[in-house]
């Protein structure tokens, strides 16, 4: 069964101080979340500080996310923070776009590979998050099979409904195609606005058809669904709420 949590990238504005996160975690606490993904929380905010929130406001991080090159560049830095968090699971972001070569994404497996080994020594999973422009072809094949294909077994695939959507692909394939690999699904909406502009909605008021998708998710093992908006037209706590609402309405809650 698919469990509800958020994506705290969402909320970037409102992590940049000890105070702002504190406040942040019990907005989302109240809202009626308790498992969060956390990334874009500003280097001010001290790593034992977020831990401490975590633990007073009683909401679990069940996984950190971080781009490429930040986490390649700074590894320790991860396991730490994932230690003192008490997530078992580090999402990379995006094969860069100056990567999307035959040799950018040898390169990219290669490092994944490698980081794979050291986090998994620490009892902590490494999964791959794909940008929209990742699902492009590379020598015929999308560079997301290739990047699946090159490292079996090793890491994950954290699927953002939306990017995929974007790119083309149907979700619905792509969770079947990486069934049990797929252990994170990000739950992301858009809708097209009277000024002809594309703008992120809470999920359920935008252009994606959620109710297959959620019970893809569920079908296929995954584990946690998280709703994710990083720009609003309105509060984006009240996104947040809306997001919960319809989300749990579907069947898929905050246990």
């Amino acid at each position: 069964m698919t469990s509800l949590g958020y994506q705290a990238s969402s909320l970037k504005a409102y992590l940049s101080t000890p105070d702002d996160l504190l406040a942040t975690f019990r907005k989302l606490r109240d809202i009626g979340y308790r498992h969060l993904q956390l990334q874009w929380i500003d280097p001010a905010v001290p790593l034992e500080f977020t831990a401490e929130a975590l633990r007073e406001t009683g909401l679990t991080c069940i996984a950190t996310q971080d781009g490429f090159q930040e986490v390649r560049d700074n590894l320790d830095h991860y396991v730490t923070m994932n230690r003192l968090w008490g997530s078992k699971s580090l999402c990379v972001s995006t094969i860069p776009r100056d990567q999307m070569t035959p040799e950018g994404i040898r390169y990219f497996c290669a490092e994944m590979s490698r980081m794979a080994r050291v986090l998994g020594q620490q009892g902590i999973s490494l999964t791959f998050h794909p940008l929209w422009f990742n699902f492009e072809r590379v020598n015929g094949v999308s560079a997301v099979d290739t990047v699946m294909e090159m490292l079996p077994g090793e890491v994950g695939l954290t699927l953002c409904v939306y990017h995929a959507v974007r790119a083309g692909e149907d979700p619905i394939i792509l969770l079947e195609r990486y069934r049990g690999r797929v252990e994170i699904c990000h739950f992301k909406d858009s809708a097209v606005f009277p000024d002809g502009k594309e703008y992120l909605v809470p999920v359920g008021q935008g252009q994606i058809d959620w109710p297959p998708i959620f019970e893809a998710c569920c079908r296929t093992g995954v584990k946690w669904g998280l709703a994710e908006q990083e720009s609003w037209q309105k509060d984006a706590f009240v996104c947040a709420r809306e997001s919960l609402d319809y989300i749990s309405g579907c069947g898929i809650t905050c246990p």
